[in-house]
């Protein structure tokens, strides 16, 4: 049983590296480590062949919690991502951001931002946003498991803060915390506020088991 355990903790923090990726390469890109376009294909695409892989491994290795909350919260982060949007792209319409995050994150990855937005770099931005809700809700899920909504309201603060904080938002010229587009700040929190919702209610029901990733 302790060898099993310990396996599976193993995984799950393979797992947790892999789904860790994701978030931190539009930031990475914005602080001039190197082109979104080079980092999707260098580390986003691999990061996810292998995440897929551990999870194959996982299964078949019988580790049916980490599966479960692998998937569960993938699944919850995705439909969590809506809500979120319902917030975004409201105030994006209504003049309260600086640009379209999805169609930004297209051009980037497919290095058109001279050039404009494609239909193809609108598929691949709103794939990459998307899969960010996904992997921040696998983090969730295989760390903590179902927990108080409280919790996941914390955690989804805390993602609007390090959006908030990051390069990402400083590359975009509205100064710290996007302070000089009051709305901006506002509707990032606002918007993580309702993923976290989501998120929350979800997790709690689609993870089996309850505890901690040690526990």
């Amino acid at each position: 049983m302790k060898r099993l355990l310990n396996g599976e903790i193993i995984l799950s923090l393979i797992v947790l590296a892999l789904a860790g990726l994701a978030p931190n390469l539009f930031p990475a890109a914005q602080a001039g480590v190197a082109k979104l376009s080079l980092l999707g294909r260098a580390v986003l695409i691999p990061s996810i062949v292998l995440l897929a892989g551990t999870l194959l491994l996982a299964r078949s290795l019988g580790y049916e919690r980490l599966v479960n909350r692998t998937l569960a919260g993938a699944g919850a982060g995705i439909l969590a991502t809506l809500a979120l949007e319902v917030v975004r792209a409201t105030s994006f319409h209504m003049g309260g951001m600086p640009g379209d995050m999805p169609r930004l994150l297209g051009v980037l990855l497919t290095d058109r931002f001279m050039s404009g937005p494609s239909p193809v770099s609108d598929i691949l931005g709103w794939s990459y946003h998307f899969w960010n809700g996904a992997v921040f809700g696998i983090i969730f899920a295989v760390t903590l498991g179902p927990r108080l909504l409280r919790w996941f309201e914390i955690y989804g603060f805390l993602i609007g803060m390090g959006f908030l904080i990051s390069p990402a938002v400083s590359a975009l010229g509205i100064g710290f915390l996007g302070l000089d587009m009051p709305a901006m700040p506002l509707t990032v929190i606002l918007a993580h506020v309702a993923y976290s919702a989501v998120l929350g209610h979800l997790t709690n029901r689609w993870v089996r088991q309850k505890g901690w990733l040690l526990g």
